[in-house]
């Protein structure tokens, strides 16, 4: 975890080193939906749609704690050093990220020990789905809000 920097360009360097590693880990995760949901679609054997399913879910808990416990804290500790409103922007959308949180956490709880021949498993991925995108959008704005604003500022001044 990066240490809280007085000053704003090292908390913006530290933050943009930790968004990097945490947005290759929602690209995995994406692969990793994207390889359940094509294995549904085929004729998979229940052992097969099972470890896909365990891979999921453990890269989903890994990714949603990194947000909480980890990324958010990081994007408003640079807002507060550049001091330029964001914080009002983390406030809002934080709320909305969290209750995305508590449906993922549910189909991770639900899927993580059961074999997923569950006849509700189609409607509960596409559920997911839907629900993951509805995260990464808030999370892009709020990466947007809190960190990318301030690129330009961290950008070295051209001579004329």
């Amino acid at each position: 975890m990066p240490h809280r920097s007085e000053d704003p360009r090292e908390q913006f360097e530290a933050v943009e080193r930790l968004l990097t590693a945490w947005l290759k880990e929602r690209r995995a995760l994406l692969t990793r939906y994207t390889a359940l949901v094509v294995a549904m679609d085929g004729d998979p054997t229940p052992d097969s749609l099972h470890q896909r399913q365990l891979d999921l879910c453990g890269l989903l808990v890994d990714y949603v704690s990194a947000g909480h416990f980890e990324i958010f804290h990081q994007l408003v500790d640079e807002a507060e050093r550049f001091d330029d409103g964001g914080c009002a922007l983390a406030a809002e959308l934080i709320p909305a990220i969290s209750d995305t949180t508590e449906v993922i956490l549910a189909y991770e709880e639900k899927y993580t020990g059961e074999e997923p021949a569950d006849a509700t498993l189609g409607r509960d991925v596409s559920a997911l789905g839907e629900m993951l995108e509805v995260r990464f959008e808030l999370e892009d704005r709020l990466i947007a809000g809190l960190h990318n604003r301030h690129r330009r500022q961290m950008a070295p001044a051209r001579s004329a």
